[in-house]
C-alpha cells in the first residue's frame, strides 16, 4: 500500500464575507455609534445583538469561559458565556467571542474557549481574539485618557472599564506602561 503526503502550506486567514469593512475593534465602536449602542464603555452585549449573534448565560465547567458555534440547520451562530463567572470576566468573553466572529469564522464554525489569560495553550486565533478584545474593551485613546485625567490606579480603570484587573494590566504593558500603578 502507497501512502502519499501532500504538503499543507502555512494557513492563510480568511476575511468572514459579511463584516469586511468591520476587520478593526475601532470599525466595531464605530457600528456601535451609529446603532445607538452604549460606548463608555461598551455594551458587548448588544454589540453581538447586532453583529446576529445570539448571547446565552450558561453555567459552564470553571476552566471554559465560553464558545462561539454555528447552527448548522438555521446558520446562526450562537454564543454561550459562563454564567459563573464575573460579569467583568463575561464581559471579556463575549468581546473575545465576538472577536472570532469578526476575524475567525471564515475558518472554523465553531470556538470554545478556555481560561484566557491563565493557560499557557494558545494559537494564533487565541491570541488575536485577546488582542482584539482588549482593544474593543479598551480603546488606546480612552485608556490613556483616564489615565492623564482621571486615575493611574488598576483599579479605577478596571472599575471604569468593566473588565479584571488582569486585563488592565495587560493592556497597559501592551501600551507601554509599567509599574504597579500606570
Amino acid at each position: 500500500m502507497n501512502m502519499a503526503f501532500i504538503r499543507k502550506g502555512a494557513v492563510k486567514e480568511r476575511k468572514v464575507p459579511e463584516f469586511e469593512n468591520l476587520s478593526a475593534p475601532e470599525d466595531l465602536v464605530k457600528l456601535a455609534e451609529e446603532k445607538g449602542v452604549n460606548t463608555n464603555p461598551i455594551n458587548v452585549s448588544e454589540l453581538a445583538q447586532v453583529l446576529g449573534v445570539l448571547v446565552r448565560f450558561e453555567p459552564l465547567p470553571d476552566d471554559t469561559s465560553g464558545s462561539l458555534v454555528k447552527d448548522k440547520r438555521s446558520g446562526s451562530w450562537i454564543m454561550t458565556v459562563n454564567s459563573l463567572h464575573h460579569p467583568h470576566r463575561q464581559r471579556f468573553t463575549i468581546a473575545h467571542e465576538i472577536a472570532h466572529r469578526i476575524c475567525h469564522a471564515a475558518n472554523s464554525d465553531s470556538f470554545e474557549d478556555k481560561t484566557f489569560f491563565r493557560n499557557g495553550e494558545s494559537n494564533w486565533m487565541e491570541a488575536e481574539a485577546n488582542q482584539f478584545a482588549a482593544t474593543l474593551l479598551m480603546p488606546e485613546s480612552e485608556f490613556v485618557s483616564y489615565i492623564d485625567n482621571i486615575s493611574s490606579k488598576v483599579e479605577d480603570l478596571a472599575k471604569h472599564f468593566q473588565v479584571s484587573s488582569m486585563a488592565v494590566r495587560i493592556r497597559a504593558k501592551v501600551l507601554g506602561y509599567e509599574g504597579h500603578n500606570l
